[in-house]
């Protein structure tokens, strides 16, 4: 007697409906994923103006803030090393004692990292926010963030900030 062989065939998946499960999964987790955010600084950078139209500003010495970033990441105000927090309260005091006349130069070596320079700007960024609230609560009793658009409008021109940055534009000399 003579067996045959019956050849078998494997039963197949059907994988039809993989694909649109694969779909629905990635929109699912392309919506649901929440993106870190990188750090940055929010500026709104001035107009361009032509060279007619620039004027100098005479500025006196005892109304001038020199910070500087050394490629080391050390701090230096007015050639002297600081810390982070100690920049904040030299920025404070230059605010209080001289008001709207006061100008903040920020050099940065290349070198230096820009957490560094995220750091020095937050703290700037922070004397700034409590000298316009001192100064809000001073002359309309509430706090900055609680004033009208025009009262902070007065504030932001009782208290301007004027910032200016040098760097290095690779060609070996310092540009503002």
């Amino acid at each position: 007697m003579t067996f045959r062989k019956h050849s078998r065939k494997a039963m197949g998946l059907n994988t039809t409906s993989t694909a649109d499960i694969s779909f629905v999964l990635l929109i699912f987790f392309l919506v649901t994923t929440s993106m870190d955010m990188d750090k940055g600084l929010a500026r709104q950078l001035p107009q361009t103006e032509t060279q007619d139209h620039q004027a100098e500003t005479q500025v006196e010495k005892e109304a001038v803030l020199a910070l500087q970033i050394t490629a080391t990441d050390q701090l230096m105000a007015d050639g002297e090393p600081i810390g982070i927090g100690e920049a904040g309260k030299r920025v404070a005091q230059l605010l209080k004692r001289q008001g709207k006349n006061h100008l903040i130069t920020i050099e940065t070596d290349p070198e230096a990292r820009y957490d560094s320079y995220f750091q020095l700007q937050d703290a700037i960024v922070s004397a700034y926010r409590e000298y316009r609230d001192l100064w809000a609560q001073q002359h309309y009793g509430r706090p900055y963030r609680k004033c009208s658009p025009a009262q902070r409008k007065a504030a932001r021109e009782a208290c301007p900030q004027r910032i200016m940055e040098h760097y290095d534009n690779g060609e070996g000399g310092a540009r503002p």
